[in-house]
This record gives C-alpha cells, sequence and structure tokens, in this order.
C-alpha cells in the first residue's frame, strides 16, 4: 500500500471557498463529491466520457456533460476558465488525469484539486503544480481505522476559523 506523503496532511486553515466547482471524472469518487458540493450549495459542472454516467447525474447536478478533458479546445469551450475551482477525479486512466492536470493548471484556474491513485502519481501532480492532491482511499483508511479502534479524529470546520476536535 502506498504511503501518504507527508507535505498532503489536512491543513488546519480555513479552507477555500468556492461557489463553481468543475468536477472532472464522475466515477464513484467524483460523483460523491460533486452531489455533497451541490447539497452545499455550490454550482458544479460534472464531466465526464461516459454517456451512460452523464445521463445518470443529469437531474442531479448543475450541469453535466460529456467530454474528452484531455483536450485543451473542449476545456476552453466548456468555459473552464471561469470556474473557481476544478477537481480532477479521473480513477484508472493516469494519462488523462496528468493531461486534465496540466491543461487545467495552463488556464490558470485558482485551485486544482486532483485525485492521486499512488505516491509516484502524487507526486507527479505536485510537480504539475497542483493546489491539493488527494488519496481518498489512503485518507479514508486512516479515518475509518481511527473510527474502529474508538480514537477518532474528525474534524469539523467552524465559522469562526477554528477546527473543532470530536
Amino acid at each position: 500500500m502506498p504511503q501518504l506523503p507527508k507535505n498532503t496532511a489536512p491543513s488546519r486553515k480555513r479552507a477555500f471557498h468556492s461557489a463553481n466547482v468543475a468536477v472532472i471524472g464522475l466515477g464513484r469518487f467524483g460523483e460523491s463529491l460533486a452531489l455533497e458540493l451541490v447539497a452545499g450549495g455550490h454550482q458544479v459542472l460534472g464531466i465526464d466520457l461516459d454517456e451512460k454516467i452523464v445521463q445518470t447525474l443529469a437531474d442531479r447536478l448543475t450541469h453535466v456533460v460529456r467530454a474528452d478533458t484531455t483536450n485543451e479546445e473542449t476545456l476552453n469551450e466548456l468555459g473552464l476558465r471561469d470556474m473557481d475551482c476544478a477537481v480532477v477525479a479521473i480513477g484508472a486512466d493516469l494519462e488523462a488525469s496528468i493531461l486534465t492536470t496540466s491543461l487545467l493548471l495552463q488556464l490558470g484556474i485558482k485551485q486544482v484539486w486532483a485525485k492521486a491513485n499512488s505516491t509516484a502519481h502524487g507526486k507527479i501532480l505536485k510537480q504539475l503544480g497542483v493546489h491539493h492532491v488527494v488519496f481518498p482511499e489512503i485518507e479514508m483508511g486512516r479515518r475509518v481505522a481511527h473510527l474502529v479502534s474508538g480514537e477518532s479524529q474528525e474534524n469539523i470546520q467552524t465559522n469562526d476559523g477554528f477546527v473543532q476536535l470530536d
């Protein structure tokens, strides 16, 4: 199992808040993320190559499109330059993840988050300049381990910027 790099530990600072978020890759992680953002009042543009996934989420996300995000022209046509934040949640296709992330950074998006499948993948994403690299399986495994052992380390963001530990 890959080790979570030390420089990607969750920050205790107030998180960047965004109203318009693009979620690219609508598999289990991307779909869950996009739906939670919509529930929180954010405008979400969901993007995936799979037409079936796009149809399934059509009435649940603000906007959802089928598109190849490794194409710079496509990203421009979708207006991604105007998004506050983009999350690359592409799972299985490492090349698509890296190309999409690189193009988003070139567009100058304020905050780019990217899912990493391995330590090496995360290192490449950091080298590209990704603002936040996440390792969902590793991070959730750690959280569940603390819950199972009775040593919960859940963080709750409060309005005044402080973090309350459960």
